[in-house]
C-alpha cells in the first residue's frame, strides 16, 4: 500500500519514474480529494456519534478533533498505477459503514466485507485494509492490524501500541484483550489512597519529567524513564463521546471510564499549575470537566485496573524527595518543608561559619598578644627567674 504522505521527493530519476506512472492530472486530483472541507469533518463526527447536536460542535474541544481527522486525512491511500484514486470521501463512507451496519465489527471478516461495498471492485486487498485502518483509526484512536498486515507473531512479538485483531474476535473483544495482556502485574495487589495533590504538570515542574502528547490510547500513560517522558493521550473528548453512547461500545467501557479517570486524576481542574500548563500548550479537555466520573473514585489506587502500575509509578515519583537545584526551592503545599528547611538551616551555619572565620583568627591572635603581655609583666618581677623558671629562664 502506497501512502501519500510517503512520496517521493521530486529529484532526479526518482521522481521522473514516479511521475511516469502517476499521471501529473492525477496526482493534482489526489491533492483535491485528501483535502478536507469542514463538511466532511462534520459527517465523520455525526457517523461515530451520531446523537450529537449541533451546538456541540462549537465548543472548541472539537478543534482537536478536527485536528485529528485532518491529519489522518492526509495519509488517505492512493492506487498509483490507474487513472483511479481513492480519496477521503471513500473512507468517510467506510466510516458510515462501520458504524451503522449492524455487526460490522463482529469479526475482522465482517469489516472488510463493509470496506469492499464502499469500494470499487478493482481494489487490491493492501489498499482495502489500507482504507479499513484509517477508518477505524478515525473512529477509535487506536492503531488496528488484522494478521495479515503481520509477519510470524513469534519471531516478531506484537507491539504494545497496536491492536492486533484476530479473526476469531470481535474488535471490542480484541481491544480488551489487548488492555488485558498489556496490564503491568508486577504490583496488581497494590491498593491505598492517593494524594490528591498529584498532577503531571507538578511532576513537569518539580521532577524534570516532560509530556509527550499522543492520539493513541494505547500509549496512553507510557514512561520512557531514560528520557523522563510521559505519554498521554490527548483525546478526552472522544472517550467522553464514546462513553455517552448508549449502545454497546466498540472500546470496553471500564477501559473508557478508566482512561477518564486518569485524566481526571492527573490534571485536576480547581489546580493553578494544571490550568497554567495546559494552557501554555493550547490543550482544552479541562473544559469538560470531569465527564461524570466522580474524582474521588480516581483517588482509589485499587481502583484502576489497566493503569493501576503507571499510576503507582507517578505516585512513587511524586513522593521522591527533589534532589540538585530542585531542593533549593519550596514546593507547593510545603511538600518537601523538611529537606528545604534542614538544607538551609544547614547552609545558613556554614555561611555564618565562613564569616565568623576572621574574627575568630582576630580573636585567637588577640589572646595571643595578651599571653605574650601578661607573661611579660610576670618576668619582670625581680624574683620572677626563681618562682617562674619555666617561663622567665
Amino acid at each position: 500500500m502506497q501512502l501519500f504522505s510517503q512520496r517521493p521527493a521530486r529529484n532526479g530519476a526518482v521522481w521522473n519514474n514516479w511521475n511516469s506512472t502517476f499521471p501529473l492530472n492525477v496526482y493534482l486530483q489526489s491533492i483535491q480529494d485528501l483535502i478536507m472541507k469542514k463538511e466532511d469533518l462534520i459527517q465523520i463526527c455525526h457517523h461515530i456519534w451520531p446523537y450529537l447536536t449541533k451546538e456541540e460542535f462549537l465548543h472548541h474541544n472539537y478543534t482537536s478533533v478536527f485536528e485529528y481527522f485532518t491529519e489522518n486525512g492526509r495519509t488517505a491511500p492512493i492506487r498509483r498505477n490507474s487513472l483511479d484514486s481513492i480519496g477521503i470521501s471513500e473512507v468517510i463512507s467506510i466510516i458510515g459503514q462501520l458504524t451503522t451496519v449492524d455487526n460490522a465489527l463482529a469479526s475482522r471478516a465482517n469489516a472488510i466485507t463493509c470496506a469492499r461495498l464502499k469500494l470499487p471492485d478493482s481494489m487490491s486487498e493492501s489498499t482495502v485494509l489500507g482504507c479499513l485502518d484509517m477508518a477505524l483509526r478515525m473512529i477509535l484512536t487506536l492503531n488496528i492490524r488484522p494478521i495479515s498486515h503481520l509477519r510470524d507473531l513469534s519471531t516478531s512479538p506484537m507491539p504494545p501500541t497496536i491492536i492486533y485483531w484476530r479473526p476469531d474476535l470481535s474488535l471490542h473483544d480484541a481491544i480488551e484483550a489487548h488492555f488485558i495482556e498489556n496490564t503491568q502485574v508486577t504490583r496488581s495487589m497494590t491498593t491505598g489512597r492517593i494524594d490528591p495533590s498529584i498532577s503531571l504538570p507538578y511532576l513537569c515542574t518539580y521532577r524534570g519529567f516532560r509530556i509527550f502528547w499522543t492520539s493513541n490510547l494505547a500509549e496512553h500513560l507510557s514512561i520512557s524513564w531514560n528520557s523522563k517522558i510521559i505519554t498521554v493521550y490527548e483525546h478526552k473528548i472522544f472517550l467522553w463521546n464514546h462513553l455517552r453512547d448508549t449502545k454497546r461500545t466498540v472500546i470496553p467501557r471500564p477501559i473508557l471510564e478508566e482512561a477518564i479517570d486518569t485524566l481526571n486524576l492527573l490534571f485536576p481542574l480547581n489546580d493553578p499549575l494544571t490550568k497554567t500548563y495546559l494552557t501554555q500548550n493550547g490543550k482544552t479537555f479541562s473544559g469538560l470537566g470531569y465527564c461524570t466520573r466522580p474524582r474521588d473514585r480516581s483517588l482509589e489506587l485499587g481502583k484502576f485496573n489497566f493503569w493501576r502500575d503507571r499510576i503507582a509509578d507517578l505516585v512513587g515519583i511524586m513522593n521522591e524527595q527533589p534532589r540538585g537545584l530542585r531542593q533549593l526551592a519550596l514546593e507547593r503545599n510545603g511538600r518537601n518543608m523538611m529537606p528545604f528547611v534542614t538544607f538551609w538551616v544547614a547552609t545558613a551555619v556554614a555561611i555564618l561559619t565562613i564569616l565568623n572565620l576572621p574574627f575568630a583568627i582576630v580573636s585567637m591572635r588577640y589572646a595571643m598578644l595578651q599571653y605574650d603581655l601578661a607573661l611579660a609583666q610576670a618576668c619582670s618581677d625581680p624574683g620572677a627567674q626563681n618562682t617562674l623558671p619555666q617561663f622567665c629562664g
